[in-house]
């Protein structure tokens, strides 16, 4: 991620900035929400434990301390999934988020709250998502 970074570098103008975006290594809750009832059932985990989201964050911190950018600004957004059903969620998951995981015991407690019938559910997740730019920095060792 690091070597990205360096090509990234050497690829911008000199006035060029760099956005990065990423979510936070923090496992996102998983809530059946009814009517105006929110129930947290569980957390999202994924098979290799977000270990590339704190990759990411330390290879920008490496390229801050090579010199080749500086933080001008940071912050972050909530990037909300909705599903219906178990199955609707697991099918979306399956095509666009392949190393989630939803905790057998996650699992259990969605269908158990959607053991009466009623459709006035959906499962959230919320996902944390770090957002920042950077300015280029001019080094000489880079050029």
């Amino acid at each position: 991620m690091v070597h990205a970074l360096e090509i990234a570098h050497r690829l911008l103008k000199s006035d060029g900035y760099l956005i990065e975006i990423h979510p936070s290594s923090d496992p996102p809750p998983i809530v059946v929400r009814q009517v105006e009832n929110e129930m947290l059932v569980g957390w999202l985990r994924e098979t290799d434990d977000f270990i590339e989201y704190e990759q990411a964050s330390r290879a920008l911190e490496e390229a801050i301390h090579q010199g080749w950018f500086s933080l001008d600004e940071q912050g972050e957004f909530i990037f909300t999934t909705h599903a219906s059903s178990l199955p609707e969620l697991l099918e979306f998951l399956a095509a666009e988020w392949k190393d989630a995981v939803i905790p057998p015991e996650a699992i259990s407690d969605i269908e158990a709250k959607y053991q009466d019938g009623s459709h006035e559910r959906e499962i959230i997740i919320t996902e944390r998502i770090l957002i920042a730019r950077y300015s280029k920095l001019i080094t000489t060792e880079v050029q």
